[in-house]
């Protein structure tokens, strides 16, 4: 009977790239959905590379039963998010596709879609996405749903993930009644409205990017009945808030900014009380040695695990740390 890796389908793509790293990805098997896993057939020989290799993800090595690959199989497409009916193609997809292939897999795929964007980069002190119509209705918002929320998306005006939408529940589902929380960087408030949902908890949800303040609001508004704690929206640069809020009095702060967490090391320990909580996002390669900088930025915190979230490159991944403020 093969074996497949069965993971979770929020950290499906870099398990996959892993295992296609290492050769250890079965080509004459299907890779299949089981509810929220995702089973990976996997070479039985390489069993031990593979466990050294997923080391840092959570995995279950397991009996399965996938199909075989027909050899008539349409190509697939290397990346691309739907945030509701828009589909966003990374641009390495054209790399060995063509437009009008990619065009057409995508609609036989999910018929329903209405545009098809490429993002071509995502840069600026804001990280929205430069976005270029390949195909279909040139939208200004599209509408994603997660976990039963509905969030309005600006396209290209704001931060949005798609598949940070676990990530958002399952640090919401950490979160006790009666917390007082800080989103320091918010995006559209992925974050604050999960808790939201699932707590009675009152969540500060900030974010520098005028846009995406405006559609924190505007997503509270449209989930207001599904709320049991309370979404407080802000418009500020983060150095700013030890100088707007009530110092040393937030149960828990997420710091979901990657490529810069560690340069706002100074003002975590200011919001947050004693034994208070920090998820901080960073981009690593090596998350031991991003422990020792996590170390020495933030000395007045324990370190209690971390958590692979997405894959950023084929060798870098973004890495929720937990923390704890002594």
């Amino acid at each position: 009977m093969p074996l497949c890796v069965s993971v979770d389908k929020g950290v499906a793509s870099i398990a996959l790239s892993t295992l296609k790293r290492i050769k250890a990805l079965r080509s004459d098997l299907r890779v299949t959905r089981q509810g929220s896993r995702v089973l990976l057939p996997v070479d039985e020989s390489k069993l031990d590379e593979v466990e050294e290799a997923l080391g840092g993800l959570e995995f279950a090595v397991v009996d399965c039963h996938p199909p075989l690959v027909s050899k008539t199989a349409p190509p697939t497409i290397p990346a691309y998010d739907l945030v509701g009916d828009v589909a966003l193609v990374r641009s390495r997809a054209l790399e060995s596709l063509g437009e009008d292939e990619v065009v057409s897999a995508l609609t036989s795929i999910h018929p329903r879609i209405k545009s098809i964007y490429v993002v071509e980069e995502t840069t600026g002190e804001y990280r929205v996405p430069s976005l270029r119509l390949l195909w279909g209705e040139n939208r200004g918002y599209a509408e994603a749903r997660e976990y039963g929320l509905v969030f309005r998306v600006p396209l290209g005006r704001a931060y949005y993930n798609p598949r940070l939408a676990e990530e958002h529940h399952r640090v919401a589902e950490s979160v006790e009644d009666g917390e007082v929380v800080l989103d320091m960087f918010s995006g559209i408030g992925g974050f604050a409205l999960h808790i939201a949902s699932l707590r009675d908890a009152f969540v500060v949800a900030n974010d520098k990017n005028p846009e995406a303040y405006k559609h924190i609001i505007v997503n509270v508004r449209l989930n207001y009945k599904k709320l049991k704690g309370v979404v407080y929206p802000l418009n500020y640069d983060a150095v700013d808030l030890v100088n707007v809020l009530e110092k040393e009095v937030f149960d828990r702060v997420i710091a979901n900014l990657p490529t810069r967490s560690l340069d706002f090391a100074p003002f975590y320990g200011r919001l947050l009380r004693s034994g208070g909580v920090l998820h901080l996002y960073t981009l690593s390669h090596d998350i031991l040695a991003t422990y020792d900088v996590v170390r020495e930025k933030l000395a007045d915190f324990s370190i209690e695990g971390h958590r692979l979230v997405l894959e950023h490159s084929p060798r870098t991944g973004v890495f929720r740390v937990d923390l704890v403020k002594r």
